[in-house]
């Protein structure tokens, strides 16, 4: 890893942790590197220890006997205002409400353990970074403070170099502002719009533009949000992964304008010039370019100095750790997609998984087929012997549902009694066998006083929609499936229909 500008001597680190075998594994892993790790087994001594040692960082565990993570990082915060004290908060706990708690309540990043030393050290190197600059500003305004009290007189050229000091000063209050403002966001929409705001103020920039990658194409960078730029102009704006301007990027790894690229960058560069865009920066996650932060023109009109190009460097590796907790904190919340009564997939999970599969049969130009169930006078069922009844059945077609499937495919409770299966690289014909055989195994099974039904047992009828044969969208094959359904029932129910065989 490269050298960092603090590095040229070590960087204190206090880990309060009550296990001691997790500082001797720390004191091991970093001892090659410029960190002194010193151990602090109890919270009620971490206090005492930071006014006798004054850490430049420290490691925070949430789970500890005496005093908690949270309560402890909200206590320093209290009594060690000044000069600021990053905490990165290292703990096995791993829910969103943790993650959500320790950042408001004064960490400045959460780790999870297990967790890889390497980015452990990322993390350290980017909050030391920022503490820097912390520093940094601290020290240049005391500074300016100073040569204000002791020179009443200016010249012309003294003037112009306290202008240049205070646009320093403010650019790292700024950097420091926008890291408190997106650390502690989890979602990305007001995440991105409030790093976008905060650009174009430290920049003084007409417009700004942050890509991402397509969540349905990884080798795409589509606009997420843009501000100052007419929305028409950037809609349906990408750039592929092999251009060449993201290879640059690669190789480069930092911020650049664009008119210092040659000729031969006659792919994207041509249209970000078109939108008024002066420069980019790269982000990342993993070691790979996961986006790209695009800034528009100086309201001033005057190109962009290389100061400037530093500061958007650090903005931009300060975003990218904020995205990063933000899609953690998405991921978390997705693992709540489970229908309590079936323990199926809920409707929120298949809308997910649909968009996800009908993106893959169109990367790979593969079928994928769309089952919609229902169950046949369900009602009938549910009102004579009464919802425990109704829900028991729910239940029982559910694991009939799962036990029958094949691993790749995806069931879920579609609503009330209908239920949705998605099945991935599946034609017209896998998917009427998987349908009938489904239909066959329900009309086969004993349930409990089925005989109560018009028919004398309990059926189910099956719309079948295939893409792209059918439709092309996910709103669209889910009406082509109901619409299989709707003739399945209306034509005697206990029956598939696939939707290419209804009469319109």
């Amino acid at each position: 890893m490269d050298q960092m500008p603090w590095q040229d001597q070590f960087l204190k680190i206090l880990v309060v942790d009550d296990e001691p075998s997790f500082h001797k594994l720390l004191t091991a892993k970093f001892r090659k590197d410029n960190f002194e790790i010193i151990s602090c087994l109890k919270s009620k001594e971490a206090i005492p220890k930071i006014r006798e040692i004054s850490p430049d960082l420290v490691l925070m565990d949430l789970m500890m006997p005496d005093e908690d993570g949270l309560s402890l990082t909200r206590r320093i915060r209290q009594v060690h205002p000044e000069p600021y004290l990053p905490i990165i908060v290292v703990t096995a706990k791993q829910s969103a409400k943790d993650v959500r708690e320790a950042l408001e309540a004064g960490a400045d990043d959460y780790i999870k353990k297990p967790f890889d030393f390497e980015e452990l050290e990322a993390r350290i190197n980017n909050i030391a970074r920022l503490k820097t600059l912390q520093d940094s500003l601290l020290s240049k305004t005391a500074e300016l403070d100073n040569a204000n009290s002791q020179i009443t007189q200016l010249n012309q050229s003294l003037s112009d170099a306290n202008k240049q000091l205070k646009k320093k000063v403010y650019d790292l209050h700024n950097i420091f502002e926008v890291s408190w403002k997106v650390m502690g966001q989890t979602e990305i929409e007001t995440l991105v719009s409030t790093a976008l705001l905060n650009v174009l103020g430290i920049f003084t920039a007409k417009s700004a533009m942050l890509l991402l990658v397509d969540p349905d194409d990884e080798d795409s960078f589509s606009v997420i949000q843009s501000k100052g730029i007419v929305a028409n102009r950037v809609k349906g704006f990408a750039i592929k992964r092999e251009d060449k301007l993201i290879e640059y990027l690669d190789i480069i790894k930092r911020p650049f304008l664009i008119n210092e690229i040659d000729q031969e960058f006659k792919d994207s560069v041509p249209l970000l010039k078109d939108l008024g865009i002066q420069g980019v920066a790269p982000l990342y996650q993993e070691g790979e370019i996961m986006g790209i932060l695009c800034l528009g023109p100086s309201v001033t009109g005057s190109e962009f100095p290389l100061d400037a190009l530093e500061i958007l460097g650090i903005v931009t590796n300060m975003l990218s750790v904020a995205l990063h907790n933000a899609q953690n904190f998405d991921q978390i919340k997705a693992l709540s997609y489970t229908d309590g009564m079936t323990g199926l997939h809920n409707y929120r999970f298949f809308t997910m998984r649909l968009k996800e599969e009908i993106a893959r049969s169109r990367r790979n130009q593969l079928q994928m087929a769309l089952l919609i169930l229902d169950v046949d006078f369900f009602k009938n069922y549910n009102d004579t012997l009464g919802h425990p009844a109704g829900d028991e059945v729910l239940r029982q077609l559910s694991s009939i549902l799962r036990s029958t499937i094949r691993d790749n495919d995806i069931v879920a409770r579609y609503g009330g009694e209908e239920f949705a299966i998605i099945l991935p690289s599946t034609g017209r014909e896998g998917a009427i066998i998987l349908a009938e055989r489904l239909r066959d195994k329900i009309e086969k099974f004993h349930f409990s006083q089925e005989e109560i039904q018009p028919n004398g047992r309990l059926t189910i009828s099956i719309g079948v929609a295939i893409y792209p044969d059918n439709s092309l969208t996910l709103e669209d094959l889910i009406v082509a499936a109901d619409r299989a359904l709707y003739f399945a029932k209306e034509s005697g129910r206990n029956k598939v229909i696939v939707f290419s065989d209804v009469a319109i």
